[in-house]
């Protein structure tokens, strides 16, 4: 026998080499393996192995995975698994049926995780590998399982992502059957006891779910759903609850009702046995699922009796320190709910103040971080029936002081409570100032997030705290003052809507420069690299607040702040509610900070000024809100002080900005229209600017007649703004032409020589100098103009009056000219 199957693996070998010559890769790798199945050492199987892999024509991957599986040789296995994760990769359809065949089919072997991470990969990138995994699992579905489930995780995530893709399969209803077969054997796993089982099965079950909860959801009953839920407990791992919490919100939201009373039978059972075991597990879901699904977690929370019997239940476990953990997360979670947060610090705030000062560390921390949640800071304790109250619920200072401390602890958890804890209190104006005035609370709030990885909720919560001690209150005009007035007596309530005196304008200011002192620019620079979306937007508003006086600002510019406002704007391009919120406040701070910023000291090569027109010239929209006026108004400001810079710079605003810049010389409110005049006189310096108002179009001669109009407004900034705009303008003889023709051009410049002011004056005489000293038949009809308006008497009274030697001068010139011309 042993001759037989040597001569019966040559032939397959020699067969094999004739099949891949004839370009069937695909069946000669099929033969080769069942020649090298018979006989792995066979001389002849050992010749076509290498002749194949020598063939360029064959995927590099299906050589390396021969290697690793027919020589054993693992080093090919983990190039193949390099190979696979090349973002660049690219692999046949039917190399990837080939290579899946081959990992699936070869006897196993010691490295089943490595080939299972190869599996997994493979099954991920190439459609031909889920294809052909598809077409085997319709008719093999629970053997495909049990061969991928003993390959490990990566191997099963290769199996969802095959059930997920629609393209790898022939129909829909193959797919939906397959899916719901899997979805049943892996509850079948996530019920048996093996640890790393469970967390291979719930992540694949929360996939699952996810993406079809309408159809699996019917799947999860009994037994299958009390061992989803016992998966909350909060001593698993933090990658086991997240899965289990993902799956359950997703069934509890397609299971409306059923599910809420599976939920509710489960919760009530636990309770009921009142076991250490029990409590922690039915604390554990409710805590788990208050943040995804609030609804579901509060309606249980608040069912008649359930507040009420905790204080019993946990006076009875007082020395089960996990029962109090498990309690202490639900309470704590529970807060996100108002109704929740009332009935907590009407029933719980004793045993919660007990907790404070009974216990230690974690509990002791988290104790303290939910009575600040509950507002249960300060107040007195409630007398309880029949029993007086004993001490007092802690106060802020305690509390504050409290999480100071544990702060300088070295474990995670306990820092993390302190800052969860702090980012409530500090909503609180006098836990705002001790903390703005705590140097060594700053640093080491600092160092923490300089340390805390990206996307925690560490940064966050410390994100949070700046963001409490920086934030100034929303401007509150005195028509909203007086509907709130109106509002509180219709009430019948006695609300104080003058703000805390530690919350006015001036305590904000002093609290953002204590902590631009102690470095909190670099801190949020260094912090936005890492963080998500939504810690993002924390960090934008802390700027916003922190450029929101003027001597603030050439620091933050100085740290990298504009450089980072400009990298947000540039890299934050959605159209959800969050993303659009990002990019207006960023956009706003740095028009804030280039208010007043020399953008000679903001900008370079690497950072160039164009970066900053378009992200200014977006806040120019208006939804007529006061904010907004506001926000345009801070925006025109700072592209006038851009357009201070060069031509480049003028030319760029006006092509990027011009419609919305000339719609805001007429806007109805005076510092919009005094920042939009005072905006295009700097343009004028450019001749692109002069062409907007001089071309000889009809939209020119429209827009001169506005600017003239503008230089004989009410408002003196405004007045000024035009006349200097028109002093820039006049220099060009097309638009000498202009003012000359239009009506009351010239007179209006002379209203300006009249002035009492000089700084009007200086405009209006350079206007007319300007006029009169034109070249050629331009400037000789200017002079008559200007004489015949009466210029030569508004000139010199406008002598007498001056002492500006610079007004003088000018006018003197532009006295001559006239008179000049009428000889």
């Amino acid at each position: 026998m042993p001759d037989e199957d040597e001569d019966r693996a040559s032939q397959l070998a020699k067969r094999a080499l004739e099949l891949v010559n004839s370009g069937q890769v695909e069946d000669g790798a099929r033969t080769l393996r069942q020649a090298a199945s018979i006989s792995p050492g066979n001389p002849d199987v050992r010749a076509s192995l290498l002749r194949i892999e020598q063939d360029e024509s064959v995927s590099p991957l299906l050589k390396l995975c021969r290697k690793f599986l027919y020589q054993d040789d693992q080093n090919a296995g983990i190039e193949a698994l390099r190979f696979l994760e090349r973002s660049d990769v690219q692999l046949s359809d039917s190399s990837g049926g080939v290579c899946v065949e081959l990992l699936l089919g070869h006897s196993p072997s010691p490295e089943t995780i490595l080939r299972g991470g190869i599996l997994g990969r493979l099954l991920k990138q190439s459609l031909g590998a889920r294809k052909y995994l598809a077409a085997r699992l319709t008719d093999e579905t629970a053997e495909f399982f049990a061969a991928l489930w003993s390959f490990g995780g990566d191997a099963i995530q290769g199996l969802v992502a095959v059930l997920l893709d629609v393209s790898a399969w022939s129909s829909e209803p193959p797919r939906q059957e397959c899916e719901e077969r899997v979805f049943e054997l892996l509850l079948s796993r996530l019920m048996q006891q093996a640890r790393v089982g469970k967390a291979v099965a719930v992540e694949a079950i929360s996939r699952l779910i996810a993406a079809d909860s309408t159809r699996l959801y019917t799947i999860i009953h009994g037994s299958s759903f009390d061992a989803m839920i016992s998966l909350l407990d909060i001593r698993e791992s933090d990658e086991i609850r997240s899965q289990a919490t993902l799956a359950a919100a997703k069934y509890l939201e397609a299971s409306k009702d059923m599910g809420q009373e599976m939920l509710s039978k489960f919760t009530s059972s636990k309770v009921s046995k009142g076991t250490g075991e029990d409590l922690i597990l039915a604390f554990s879901a409710a805590s788990a699922l208050f943040p995804v699904s609030p609804s579901v977690a509060s309606a249980l929370f608040l069912t008649n009796g359930f507040v009420e019997s905790l204080s019993p239940l946990l006076e009875r476990n007082t020395k089960n320190v996990e029962v109090q953990r498990a309690a202490l997360e639900m309470l704590s979670a529970a807060c996100i709910d108002p109704d929740c947060r009332e009935a907590i610090g009407k029933t719980c705030s004793r045993w919660l103040s007990d907790v404070v000062e009974l216990s230690k560390g974690q509990n002791s921390g988290l104790a303290a971080v939910v009575l600040v949640k509950v507002g249960g800071v300060g107040e007195p304790a409630r007398e309880t029936k029949g029993q007086k109250a004993g001490r007092e619920i802690q106060g802020t200072e305690e509390l504050v002081g409290m999480f100071k401390d544990m702060m300088r602890e070295e474990g995670g958890a306990l820092v993390q409570r302190s800052i969860e804890g702090l980012a409530y209190a500090s909503l609180q104006t006098k836990v705002k100032e001790e903390l703005a005035n705590d140097k060594s609370f700053l640093r080491k709030l600092f160092d923490i997030l300089n340390r805390s990885p990206g996307k925690s909720t560490l940064s966050f919560g410390g994100l949070t705290i700046i963001a409490n001690l920086t934030k100034y209150l929303p401007s509150i005009s005195e028509e909203h003052k007086r509907l709130g007035q109106l509002k509180a007596y219709a009430d019948a309530k006695r609300a104080n809507i003058e703000p805390d005196p530690l919350d006015t304008d001036v305590c904000v200011t002093a609290r953002c420069k204590l902590l631009l002192d102690a470095g909190v620019v670099p801190v949020v620079v260094s912090s936005s690299r890492k963080v998500s979306p939504t810690a993002l937007g924390l960090i934008l508003s802390i700027l916003l607040s922190l450029s929101k006086h003027q001597s603030h600002r050439g620091q933050i510019a100085q740290q990298g702040g504009v450089k980072l406002l400009l990298q947000v704007y540039a890299a934050t391009t959605g159209t959800a509610a969050l993303d659009v919120r990002a990019r207006v406040t960023a956009a706003h701070s740095l028009a804030r900070i280039l208010i007043s910023t020399n953008p000679a000291h903001a900008f370079s090569s690497a950072l160039p000024i164009s970066l900053a027109i378009r992200p200014l010239v977006c806040l120019l929209d208006d939804d007529g809100s006061e904010q907004q006026n506001l926000t345009i108004f801070e925006s025109l400001l700072a592209l006038t002080n851009l357009a201070s810079v060069n031509d480049d710079t003028r030319d760029l605003i006006i092509r990027v900005g011009w419609p919305r810049i000339e719609e805001l010389l007429l806007a109805n409110i005076v510092p919009v229209q005094r920042a939009a005049v005072e905006l295009v006189c700097n343009l004028m310096a450019s001749p692109t600017g002069v062409a907007k108002f001089s071309d000889g179009t009809k939209k020119a001669s429209s827009r001169l007649h506005i600017l003239l109009a503008l230089a004989d407004v009410e408002d003196y900034e405004a007045r000024r703004a035009a006349g200097g705009a028109l002093a820039m303008l006049t220099e060009w003889s097309a638009a000498v032409q202009a003012v000359v023709e239009r009506d009351r051009g010239v007179a209006i410049l002379l209203e300006l020589c009249r002035e009492e002011k000089d700084e009007l004056r200086h405009r209006g005489v350079v206007s007319v100098r300007n006029i009169a000293c034109a070249p050629g038949a331009v400037g000789k009809a200017g002079a008559q103009k200007v004489k015949a308006e009466g210029g030569v008497e508004v000139l010199k009274g406008m002598l007498r009056e001056t002492r500006n030697p610079e007004v003088l001068r000018i006018g003197v010139e532009a006295l001559k000219a006239i008179v000049h011309e009428g000889q």
